[in-house]
């Protein structure tokens, strides 16, 4: 195996600990651990944590090691992702509308249809990352890089800094997310903008909802 393989395997297993809840908030990445469970030495390791800390879910201390980082998403907070989500759609549909951008729908298809299948495996953090990489495809074509660096650190805030009974909201309400993403991709293939908007927004408020229950 290359080094790169070995550096990309200790980060797919240190990211999977940390979204699915192994590792805590404030715990310290057993740097040793992870290279002998891996049986690779301490170096692809180490790059490999340097990539999560650039990523946001680890700060590395001299001389004392890796930590994930502490969650700062609150409840109120991720209402306000959600609104700003849904005003970001929104102009994203607006500017395919009247700039004539040429919107590919099977590209989102296929995104569903992975998040659909991570949802039948119960794959919450699958679900939950491949939903955000939805987002963040489609409001690319809004052609705006400050609105994709908002979604990139949203959609990373999100998956490090939330609690995890704020990350499994989109995953308990997968199917239904599944079904109004399916409903507005159809919309838009059919130039439907304003029905596409009105599920956006109803989207937005049921999840605000579900927050609260």
């Amino acid at each position: 195996m290359e080094k790169q393989s070995y550096e990309k395997k200790a980060y797919e297993t240190m990211k999977e600990k940390i979204l699915n809840g192994q590792l805590r908030t404030g715990d310290r990445v057993p740097e040793n651990t992870i290279a002998k469970e891996l049986g690779i030495s301490r170096t692809p390791v180490r790059r490999a944590l340097v990539m999560l800390e650039t990523e946001g879910f680890l700060t590395i201390e001299s001389n004392r090691g890796a930590f994930v980082c502490e969650s700062k998403v609150t409840v109120g907070r991720f209402i306000e992702m959600l609104e700003m989500l849904e005003v970001l759609t929104i102009k994203t549909m607006d500017k395919i509308e009247t700039k004539g951008i040429s919107f590919e729908p099977q590209h989102l298809y296929r995104r569903l249809s992975v998040m659909e299948g991570h949802l039948k495996a119960g794959n919450s953090s699958g679900f939950v990352e491949e939903g955000w990489q939805t987002i963040f495809d489609f409001i690319a074509y809004m052609g705006n890089s400050y609105a994709n660096n908002a979604v990139r650190k949203m959609g990373i805030d999100f998956l490090t800094k939330a609690p995890k009974e704020i990350i499994l909201i989109p995953f308990h309400n997968g199917a239904y997310l599944i079904e109004q993403y399916m409903r507005m991709n159809e919309l838009l293939r059919t130039k439907d903008f304003d029905k596409a908007e009105t599920i956006v927004r109803e989207l937005v408020n049921y999840f605000i909802i579900k927050t609260f229950r």
